[in-house]
């Protein structure tokens, strides 16, 4: 079974929406990752979500079996539990880290799973959701997302720019 595993805050930090929420209501910002999270599990039911949020008591649930939901105990950051999820994995090449953050997202790569960014995610689960409609939002996360890649071209413009005393 494919498994994806979602630095929670770490995607809500990267949607203008859950953000806000977060702002109000940090169970409501959370409850709508879920809702997000469960419309792709409907569709996928062959790949267990495993959302990883910060802090204790997020009063969120999920009903479907394949949309599985973590927290933190007190004085432990989600960075710890999904490094913990990742070596426990068997099958690596069968699971993919959705972070933004440097440090997990490269914990995840060297240890063989792929990785996607927050900002990719978010706008592949909006679509998927929505039936392939992109939204505002989605764009100005495309326009946002890190580079997979850089071209021979810009790695000589940056050598041009850094280079300056060699």
């Amino acid at each position: 079974m494919q498994n994806i595993i979602l630095d929670a805050h770490n995607i809500m930090h990267k949607d203008a929406t859950m953000k806000r929420q977060m702002d109000a209501s940090l169970t409501e910002a959370r409850q709508s990752l879920v809702y997000l999270v469960e419309g792709l599990a409907k569709k996928r039911p062959d790949v267990r979500y495993t959302i990883v949020f910060d802090g204790v008591n997020a009063a969120v649930l999920s009903p479907l079996t394949n949309v599985v939901i973590r927290e933190t105990r007190r004085f432990q950051e989600a960075d710890e539990i999904i490094k913990d999820l990742v070596r426990r994995e068997e099958r690596p090449r069968l699971t993919t880290v959705v972070s933004s953050d440097n440090e997990v997202h490269n914990f995840a790569k060297l240890s063989g799973c792929a990785v996607k960014s927050s900002e990719s995610f978010l706008r592949e689960a909006r679509s998927s959701v929505s039936g392939g409609k992109s939204s505002p939002q989605d764009k100005r996360l495309a326009v946002n997302d890190k580079p997979t890649h850089v071209s021979r071209s810009e790695i000589e413009a940056m050598k041009k720019l850094f280079d300056r005393g060699k």
